[in-house]
């Protein structure tokens, strides 16, 4: 896929948990040309970040991380480019300071700070930042504190706002101009509507899996626009149903807010990630 187009002269990006980047792996992605590599962490510690991203290994992945620096040191190469993705919750805020050192170190060029935003048990209702109103004049200097810090050492930080919107005409996955194609082949607007992930949460429990959208509760249902297996990915860009489905946030600035809402798809109208503008 990354061949594909670059052959066709497009810029590549992938997210990684980067557990899976040996010696092989830098290697090939160099040869391939990839221009960003982007690594999520939910600490700066292992033992913060292996709670809250349990299955990955925070040592290992710095490891990694130094190891490709070194291959591209090593095979004259600026790329990729290393971006860090850094999920924002109130257990590992205080971390987020030694994030601008450690992408320093590790030579990252930009950096993400993103919020919690598919919730789905109640548990993490509380780790949302944007829940925690009472701090949110702290949480707010803290994050123009460390975009500061960035900038002095020539680090881009980015991170988004913890006021909601709830009649915000846009949806902050850029749904108008992206896609995702999941592993099945089903072309999705966003990560979010991907029914593997759906299928994912309700694994071993014979409840339908929910997600918590401020103070209620709702089903977790996929939604697909086609399959790549079936058709090409410009028909399915193109037809009718998706067509209209970008239309609404295209129009959206345009329409009365409570016609807005109500023209939206259920699952997008109930998604923090809407309201994060």
């Amino acid at each position: 896929m990354i061949r594909i187009c670059k052959d066709n002269g497009r810029r590549v990006g992938l997210t990684t948990n980067g557990m899976l980047l040996n010696e092989k792996t830098i290697r090939k992605i160099i040869d391939l040309k990839l221009d960003i590599l982007c690594v999520s962490l939910a600490g700066t510690t292992a033992a913060t970040h292996n709670k809250i991203r349990q299955g990955t290994d925070f040592d290992l992945v710095m490891s990694n991380l130094e190891r490709l620096s070194k291959i591209k040191h090593e095979m004259i190469s600026p790329i990729p480019v290393l971006h860090m993705a850094y999920i924002m919750l109130k257990s590992n805020f205080h971390e987020l300071k030694e994030f601008v050192p450690l992408a320093e170190r590790l030579g990252v060029e930009q950096i993400l700070a993103n919020n919690l935003s598919l919730i789905v048990e109640p548990g993490l209702f509380a780790e949302a930042l944007f829940n925690d109103t009472g701090r949110r004049d702290y949480y707010s200097e803290a994050l123009e504190a460390t975009k500061d810090a960035a900038k002095g050492k020539g680090i881009i930080f980015e991170y988004n706002s913890l006021d909601l919107n709830d009649n915000a005409p846009r949806c902050s996955e850029n749904v108008c101009r992206s896609c995702v194609i999941n592993v099945d082949g089903e072309v999705l607007p966003c990560i979010f509507v991907n029914p593997v992930l759906c299928m994912n949460q309700g694994l071993g429990d014979e409840k339908p899996a929910t997600y918590l959208f401020k103070n209620a509760s709702y089903p977790l249902k996929g939604s697909s626009f086609g399959n790549i297996n079936h058709d090409s990915l410009a028909h399915i860009w193109h037809n009718t149903p998706y067509a209209r489905f970008r239309d609404l946030f295209k129009i959206g600035a345009l329409m009365e807010p409570g016609q807005f809402l109500s023209d939206l798809p259920d699952r997008c109208r109930n998604c923090y990630k809407r309201l994060m503008t």
